[in-house]
């Protein structure tokens, strides 16, 4: 499927609480033209953390029924995928959208560098928008 223009994605922040946020850099899955691969972000294992996304939904026409999924791969498997319903979106914007939280595995199995892929879907399953990003999870923050 095509992504089209009626939808830009213009930001994705990771929060955790007493941490500043966390700038997702955005690129496309496949790699394209947005240059080397940015560092995956550390995070502190057990750590709950939302994702904020922000956006806007270009001229040609409202969006009904706009989905986010999330897949996530370890080492070449995926380890989870969840899809989140955002709602109804008239023509404009930007919007910001604070998902639900998630609280990350504790343990050494695991702190490892996970994949990320986002895809924005309509209700008619037109993809609208894809983001990919790395973090990884640590035992302890950076200092």
């Amino acid at each position: 499927m095509d992504v089209t223009s009626d939808f830009e994605l213009l930001g994705m922040t990771i929060q955790v609480e007493g941490r500043p946020d966390m700038p997702v850099r955005l690129t496309p899955p496949d790699g394209g033209s947005a240059g080397p691969p940015s560092a995956p972000l550390v995070l502190r294992e057990g750590s709950e953390f939302r994702v904020r996304l922000e956006f806007v939904v270009g001229s040609g026409r409202d969006l009904e029924g706009l989905r986010f999924v999330d897949e996530r791969t370890r080492q070449g498997v995926t380890v989870g995928r969840q899809e989140i319903l955002l709602g109804d979106y008239r023509r404009g914007g930007p919007y910001e959208i604070v998902l639900p939280p998630e609280r990350l595995p504790i343990g050494h199995m695991a702190r490892d560098v996970y994949q990320v892929t986002g895809t924005i879907a309509d209700k008619d399953g037109r993809i609208l928008g894809r983001e990919s990003h790395s973090f990884e999870i640590t035992k302890d923050w950076p200092r």
